[in-house]
């Protein structure tokens, strides 16, 4: 089953993403043509050029494009990255190969519909992603025992959460980006492309080269933006992702955090207990988020 976990620590990851022309060529040496000639030592010299002579001296050459000094990449200097950077609150699906909600062995908790509370952090040429993953208790005609649980709730009553990072840096100097991301000892390749100002592209791709996830995330302009992922296994379909999502202040997602944990009754002790693989995460929501959240 370790696959089936591996793809969804993939799918319930992220991020979390217009290349700009340059001049090829360029005119040089141009003379301006005289208003009228000169005359030297009796003899009139016309300083207009004729057309083969102005064909030599206008002079096409490449110019080669500038490097790239990736420590000064400003993200906040690209549309994307400005609407994307803050706290956002989400409505989440996650639905197996067949289209059902998925079901997981090592996760007994709901998919159907569950949320997620993401920062999104711009630091100069670096995003910083933090997530919290809230799950709604497993129903109760599902539940094999009391103890078909993660940590110490009882199954049909109490839900549970997950954590989840990424950190992504500039790839070049078009705002796009990219990042390793480990995962059951190997060494995945993340990059994301922006796509003008209100689509991102984001890819997970395997060590053989072969992508195991595209997320298409889209910006409409009103503090929203939605998300869809669509996951892979040796070439298979294996899950996709519907995210909702909008943008709120930081007052209002510990607020809203605050509500989901009351209204999934998870257990304090579980409070971002969990990593993305369902083991203990070791860290307090606090830690996590590298922020105080308040509560």
């Amino acid at each position: 089953m370790a696959w089936r976990i591996f793809l969804t620590l993939i799918a319930c990851g992220s991020m979390m993403a217009c290349n700009s022309d340059n001049a090829n060529a360029v005119k040089v040496n141009t003379i301006p043509e005289p208003e009228q000639s000169e005359s030297v030592e009796g003899q009139t010299v016309d300083d207009s050029l004729s057309e083969s002579e102005s064909e030599s001296e206008i002079l096409t050459q490449s110019t080669p494009e500038p490097e790239c000094d990736l420590e000064s990449v400003n993200l906040l200097d690209f549309v994307p990255w400005q609407r994307e950077a803050g706290w956002w609150v989400g409505e989440y699906t996650f639905l197996g190969a067949d289209g059902d909600p998925n079901v997981s062995a090592s996760w007994p908790y709901r998919y159907d519909h569950y949320r997620g509370f993401i920062h999104l952090e711009v630091i100069g040429n670096s995003i910083k992603q933090r997530n919290v993953f809230l799950y709604p208790a497993k129903n109760s005609s599902e539940c094999d025992s009391v103890e078909d649980v993660v940590g110490s709730g009882i199954c049909g009553d109490n839900g549970n959460e997950k954590v989840f990072s990424a950190d992504q840096s500039a790839s070049d100097c078009d705002g796009n980006l990219s990042g390793p991301f480990e995962a059951f000892g190997m060494t995945l390749s993340t990059t994301t492309t922006l796509i003008g100002d209100d689509t991102l592209l984001y890819q997970v791709r395997l060590p053989d080269g072969s992508f195991t996830q595209n997320q298409l995330t889209t910006l409409p302009p009103n503090d929203t933006r939605v998300r869809t992922a669509q996951g892979f296994f040796m070439g298979a379909s294996t899950y996709v992702s519907y995210y909702r999502e909008r943008k709120v202040t930081k007052e209002e997602f510990v607020q809203l955090l605050e509500q989901t944990r009351q209204e999934y009754n998870i257990l304090e002790l579980d409070y971002c207990g969990y990593d993305s693989t369902g083991n203990p995460s070791n860290v307090s929501c606090d830690e996590h988020f590298g922020v105080a959240l308040g509560n």
